[in-house]
């Protein structure tokens, strides 16, 4: 009875996970992000509209360089506290880069900036997502995250870059959206963003209960009585 009582608890638990967060900790400043997180089956893009290159790079807070003083650690924010976050993603400005890396981290200035693109392989729970330095200015319809599902498809939500307040100050957008596979965030001038927390797609309970049973059968639990 406990082996049959264990079964039935991780078979209605399949699919329950803890979120995957992208935090470009193991990545060196000035990477240039695109295919680094494949193995999570994500994959990381940029465009710039102010003529800098199209790429997203990491940008180490704690030493932040191209004078981009205002992306310094610590970060504040009057309601979630200080923030240290370490290692950020920015559009890049300047094409001072080769292939892999680019010499100086500086996000992108101009209003717009342009877009960070975040795609899945299948539709993701997206949970939450960090920005820091982000200025009133920038956040308006112009600033929207757009969420497209598994078929490319919209999804008909409202969500827009923060105002985090301004220099060194950071904020958070939850969202609780499932089937999310790209996300579309159009930064309206300079900004960064971290902690990208999603969970990957989970099967649901009804999917889950054909599982249930064969394992139930499998136990012996149903048997023919004459």
């Amino acid at each position: 009875m406990k082996q049959l009582l264990s079964t039935v608890a991780l078979l209605l638990v399949f699919g329950s996970t803890n979120a995957t967060v992208l935090d470009f900790e193991n990545f060196d400043a000035g990477t240039i992000m695109d295919t680094e997180y494949a193995a999570l089956g994500v994959s990381i893009a940029a465009v710039n509209l102010g003529g800098g290159p199209d790429l997203a790079v990491v940008f180490d807070s704690r030493n932040p360089t191209g004078g981009d003083s205002d992306l310094g650690a610590p970060f504040s924010n009057p309601v979630l506290g200080s923030a240290s976050p370490g290692n950020l993603l920015i559009i890049q400005e300047n094409d001072n880069c080769d292939q892999f890396t680019c010499a100086t981290p500086d996000d992108e200035g101009s209003r717009p900036a342009g877009q960070l693109i975040i795609s899945f392989d299948e539709g993701v729970l997206l949970e939450s997502i960090d920005f820091f330095d982000v200025e009133g200015v920038e956040s308006h319809a112009g600033s929207a995250i757009q969420l497209y599902d598994d078929e490319d498809v919209l999804i008909p939500v409202s969500f827009f870059v923060p105002d985090t307040g301004g220099d060194n100050m950071w904020s958070q957008v939850f969202f609780g959206v499932s089937q999310v596979k790209t996300i579309v965030i159009n930064m309206g001038g300079s900004g960064a963003i971290d902690n990208i927390a999603f969970q990957p797609r989970v099967v649901p309970v009804p999917a889950a209960l054909p599982l249930l049973l064969t394992a139930l059968a499998g136990l012996g639990v149903f048997r023919r009585h004459s």
